[in-house]
């Protein structure tokens, strides 16, 4: 048996699918503020408004799925 490699590897994408300031980027910046000290990564708060989400979640799809990348 391998063992797993320490997660996060890599800083951690949180991806919002509506327009800085509205309550979904207010509450995950609040959010990321509280996870990020508990991880040995910072966590990336991007905001990919537009499409009704398809954007935002067209970048989720197409990143590796190894839990780096979270859309709320």
């Amino acid at each position: 048996a391998q063992a797993q490699p320490a997660w996060p590897e890599r800083p951690i994408r949180w991806v919002v699918p509506f327009p800085p300031a509205g309550t979904a980027d207010i509450l995950s910046r609040l959010m990321a503020e509280r996870l990020a000290p508990r991880l040995p990564q910072p966590v990336v708060v991007e905001n990919r408004a537009g499409a009704g989400g398809t954007l935002a979640a067209d970048i989720i799809a197409k990143a590796r799925g190894d839990a780096h990348a979270v859309m709320v």
